[in-house]
């Protein structure tokens, strides 16, 4: 009977500890990798010299998104292009919520023209999708994208100051495009 009740509370304090981490090491909203998590990770690609991709997704004009349909159907977008980023992408690539309405995807092992191809499916797959809330009404949005290598002799900080500049080149030239460089 002890075995069994001690048992049942190291189970409990497993399935605790289980949830802690995935509140620690996801986004709640879209269950996303968290920034912090994306970081990490990132830190050990360089560690390892391994190359690698940065994708930064901005939703276009979601603010009006949110003023137009309010707060809750635009958590229902971003739960939306979480899973249109998720579906384009392997499932060894990283994907987290960078902020707000910024996502980030990370491709390693990829050329310059596949990691291009890539943003350009998820900017299509994004511009196609209608988001129905759940009073029927129906939501299109589209995305900027930058994409840029991480190069070896960059600090990250660089690479994502090239991306998100390339990521605001895409906003000035019309949104829903992509822009590499």
């Amino acid at each position: 009977m002890f075995a069994s009740v001690s048992l049942w509370l190291q189970l409990g304090q497993l399935a605790m500890l289980m949830k802690l981490y995935r509140e620690s090491t996801l986004d709640p909203l879209t269950g996303l990798t968290n920034r912090r998590v994306l970081m990490k990770r990132l830190d050990k690609e360089i560690a390892q010299a391994n190359a690698f991709f940065i994708l930064m997704f901005d939703l276009d004009k979601f603010k009006r998104v949110n003023d137009t349909y309010g707060h809750l159907n635009g958590d229902l977008v971003l739960v939306a292009m979480a899973n249109i980023i998720k579906k384009e992408i392997r499932a060894k690539d990283i994907v987290a919520r960078f902020g707000g309405e910024e996502f980030v995807a990370v491709l390693s092992g990829v050329s310059a023209d596949e990691a291009a191809l890539t943003a350009e499916r998820i900017r299509a797959s994004c511009e196609a999708a209608t988001i129905t809330t759940n009073n029927g009404l129906s939501i299109k949005v589209t995305t900027s994208i930058g994409v840029t290598m991480h190069q070896l002799s960059d600090v990250l900080e660089i690479t994502f100051n090239r991306a998100d500049e390339l990521l605001y080149q895409a906003k000035r030239e019309g949104r829903n495009k992509v822009v590499c460089g």
